[in-house]
């Protein structure tokens, strides 16, 4: 994944609280449904993301791991 895509993800995350709400809910179904193309590298880090974690720490931990 792009840093430009993670920028727009982490934007979106930050800005979207319905979309913070569907992402901790069904991060799989969220990324399929916005197109955007994962490693399989990347979808495991997905899946094993604590989405219970505060907005800030959750939007370091992706920018850290994306990046």
């Amino acid at each position: 994944m792009s840093y430009e895509t993670v920028g727009k993800l982490i934007d979106k995350w930050l800005n979207d609280p319905g979309f913070r709400s569907a992402l901790r809910e069904n991060p799989e179904a969220v990324i399929k449904k916005m197109k955007i193309n994962l490693s399989e590298e990347e979808w495991v880090a997905l899946k094993k993301m604590d989405w219970n974690m505060s907005d800030e720490a959750l939007s370091q931990r992706v920018n850290k791991f994306f990046s």
